[in-house]
């Protein structure tokens, strides 16, 4: 049951992660996007952002996830950390729980 929780609560905070680079990330992007009609892309290619001038004078914006890849593994990455620093944390736990027994 405490793997269940624990690879549970890693894979909730790791998308909650994810969402923040991925939402920062475009966020800059957006923001680095000085010229109109120039295709930028953030997040190691997985987002872009490009802005076109109409004939009429006004803007359009186009915006997405170009390849999914480098969030898949930006996931994965912060998932396995999460799921590693718990299982170290939960045997120094029971090492200190050991030592104090053993007192």
């Amino acid at each position: 049951m405490k793997w269940f929780l624990r690879i549970s609560a890693a894979l909730t905070s790791s998308f909650v992660l994810t969402m923040i680079v991925v939402v920062g990330s475009f966020i800059m992007t957006m923001f680095s996007a000085r010229e109109v009609g120039v295709r930028k892309f953030g997040l190691f290619g997985a987002l872009f952002f490009h802005p076109q001038e109409q004939s009429d004078g006004s803007t359009i914006l186009e915006a997405g996830v170009s390849n999914g890849i480098p969030i898949a593994i930006i996931f994965v990455l912060l998932t396995a950390f999460h799921v590693a620093v718990a299982s170290v944390l939960e045997r120094l736990k029971a090492h200190k729980r050991r030592l104090q027994e053993a007192d």
